[in-house]
């Protein structure tokens, strides 16, 4: 919303660059509606979705109450979702982690939240905060939350190749 040059030249596209989709993040549902205006109203037709950005862990990110620290409260990401949805011309997505720690692993709750508030998809990361990219991605966690909800989802967290994707 600042209208910065770096800003708008990480969303703005190149030639050959079209269609895609730009990444959002932050804890205002408001704020991130106008956010979604502003690119709809430069990208036009070029865009083909919003991808609502609740997964990160970076402390810059997740330690001003954007990016992965949503998963701690899964009422105001719905906010954020339903008004981001209410905003946009072009499809949602929520990217979400497992958790926020070991002892708050809630992906299947906030996946349900976002379906409700009207995501058009999910991505899984099948990690906590906590872990950042540590360990293994938990793809048991990942299958429950895709039993969980009708909307697609996306299986995040260690594919290096096309076999580890279609491992189990």
């Amino acid at each position: 919303l600042y209208m910065s040059k770096k800003t708008r030249a990480l969303y703005l596209p190149e030639e050959g660059d079209a269609p895609y989709a730009v990444q959002l993040f932050g804890n205002e549902p408001e704020t991130l509606a106008n956010a979604v205006a502003i690119v709809e109203r430069d990208l036009g037709g070029q865009l083909l979705a919003i991808d609502l950005n609740m997964g990160c862990p970076a402390p810059k990110i997740a330690g001003n109450g954007d990016g992965s620290a949503l998963m701690r409260d899964p009422v105001l990401a719905g906010q954020i979702v339903r008004a981001t949805v209410d905003a946009a011309h072009v499809p949602v997505s929520v990217k979400f982690r497992k958790g926020w720690d070991a002892a708050h692993e809630n992906a299947v709750e906030f996946a349900r939240v976002c379906e409700a508030n009207g995501a058009s998809y999910l991505t899984i990361h099948g990690r906590t905060r906590e872990q950042m990219y540590s360990g293994i991605a938990d793809r048991a966690c990942m299958a429950q939350v895709k039993q969980a909800v009708k909307i697609p989802v996306i299986a995040n967290g260690d594919v290096h190749s096309a076999q580890s994707a279609l491992d189990t």
